[in-house]
């Protein structure tokens, strides 16, 4: 987890969740909250009113990850900022699952097992 953005900013007050602890740089006045998901829109509600978070600033993770998270600051009418990911650089491979990871591979379905080694 990537906070050297936000270490500079000292009027604020952050609480971060995430599953490991955050490196420096970070925040100078930061709550860590360290916990695996997935959550429930009914833990995400609890975070934000025991923290009485005000903003929710969330990485675009993709996927249903994020859904309750946005679904709670919605219900409570808070304001979201979704920092999207970087650009990949040229010459990134990417596909949509896994299926089609081991296709890229050439590892699909009519590859018998005995190939991988």
């Amino acid at each position: 987890m990537d906070l050297a953005a936000f270490a500079h900013l000292d009027r604020l007050h952050f609480v971060v969740r995430s599953v490991e602890p955050a490196g420096p740089p970070v925040p100078p006045d930061m709550t860590q909250v360290l916990a695996r998901g997935p959550f429930t829109v009914a833990d995400e509600l609890a975070l934000l009113r025991e923290h009485r978070i005000d903003v929710l600033v969330t990485k675009d993770s993709g996927g249903a990850a994020t859904a309750a998270k946005l679904t709670a600051a919605r219900d409570l009418g808070l304001p979201v900022l979704v920092v999207r990911r970087p650009p990949l650089p040229d010459g990134v491979s990417v596909v949509p699952g896994v299926a089609e990871a081991l296709a890229w591979l050439g590892l699909g379905p009519d590859t018998a097992s005995e190939d991988l080694g």
